[in-house]
C-alpha cells in the first residue's frame, strides 16, 4: 500500500521528535567532543518516493566528510538548527552528486533499482557524525566514544524500524564489520553467501536482504573494476528477487 504525503509528514514529525530527544541525551554525556561534527539526521518529505518504490532499498556508508557545523553549535540549540540539518540531507540526496563516489553510486542504483526516481533510494550512515582531525586526515568515526556508538545505534536502530526496508546495501568496507554485526544482530541475521572474503557478503536480517560490500571510493585505489563487478552483482540479485 501506498504511503500518503501526510502520511510521510507524519513519520517525519515522529522522527524529528526522536533526534531532539537523542540530541537533548547527547548533550548531558561526558563523551560528547567539540570536534564531531554536526548530526547526519534524515528527511523522510525528500524520500517520498522511496515509500512507493519496490523494492524499498536504503543504501548505507560509514559517516559523512564534513556535516553543516560542529556538535557544540548544534547541541546549543537542537530546534533552531533541526531545519538547516534535514535541508542539508535534502540537497545532499537530491542534489547533483559533484565528485562523491558514494553519491554518484546511490544515483546508479537508483538508476537500476527504481526508475531513476529522485529520493527512491534512501540514504542512511552507520556514523551519525565524524571526527575533524585536521586538515586532510581521515574523519572516519568508529569507535571514537562509548557515546558516539550509542548516539549512532540508537537512531539507526529506529531509522530501520520505521523505514522498513526491503534490501540493504552497505558500502562500508570489511573495515566496519564489527559496527554492521552489533547493528544487525544474530540469530536474527543470518548469511546466505559470502560472495567474496571482506568483500561482498550477502545476509538477511530477518526478511530484509542485506549486502556489504566495499565503500565506492576504493576504485580510486586501482579498484574500479573490483567495486563495479561487486555492484552490478548486487543489482542483478536484486533485479531476480521474487
Amino acid at each position: 500500500m501506498a504511503i500518503l504525503n501526510d502520511e510521510v509528514e507524519a513519520m517525519q514529525a515522529r522522527l524529528s521528535g526522536f533526534y531532539r530527544e537523542a540530541l537533548s541525551a547527547l548533550r548531558h554525556s561526558p563523551g560528547a567532543a567539540a570536534m564531531l561534527s554536526a548530526p547526519f539526521l534524515l528527511d523522510l518529505t525528500a524520500a517520498r518516493a522511496y515509500f512507493t518504490a519496490r523494492p524499498r532499498v536504503m543504501y548505507i556508508g560509514q559517516e559523512t566528510k564534513g556535516w553543516l557545523c560542529r556538535l557544540p553549535e548544534v547541541l546549543d540549540d537542537p530546534d533552531y538548527r533541526m531545519p538547516a540539518l534535514l535541508a542539508r540531507y535534502e540537497k545532499s540526496l537530491l542534489g547533483a552528486p559533484g565528485r562523491s563516489h558514494f553519491l554518484r553510486t546511490r544515483l546508479l542504483l537508483e538508476r537500476e533499482l527504481a526508475g531513476g526516481v529522485p529520493g527512491s533510494v534512501i540514504w542512511n550512515n552507520l556514523s551519525k557524525m565524524d571526527v575533524f582531525r585536521g586538515k586532510g586526515k581521515s574523519r572516519n568515526a568508529r569507535n571514537h566514544s562509548a557515546a558516539l556508538t550509542k548516539f549512532s545505534a540508537d537512531l539507526f536502530r529506529y531509522e530501520l524500524e520505521l523505514l522498513q526496508p526491503d534490501v540493504i546495501i552497505l558500502g562500508c568496507s570489511a573495515t566496519h564489520d564489527a559496527v554492521v554485526k552489533s547493528l544487525f544482530e544474530a540469530p536474527k541475521r543470518t548469511t546466505v553467501l559470502v560472495h567474496v572474503p571482506k568483500e561482498l557478503w550477502h545476509f538477511t536480517y530477518g526478511s530484509i536482504d542485506c549486502y556489504r560490500t566495499l565503500h565506492p571510493a576504493v576504485a580510486r585505489f586501482g579498484r574500479h573494476g573490483t567495486v563495479q563487478k561487486h555492484y552490478r552483482t548486487i543489482i542483478q540479485e536484486i533485479k531476480s528477487r521474487d
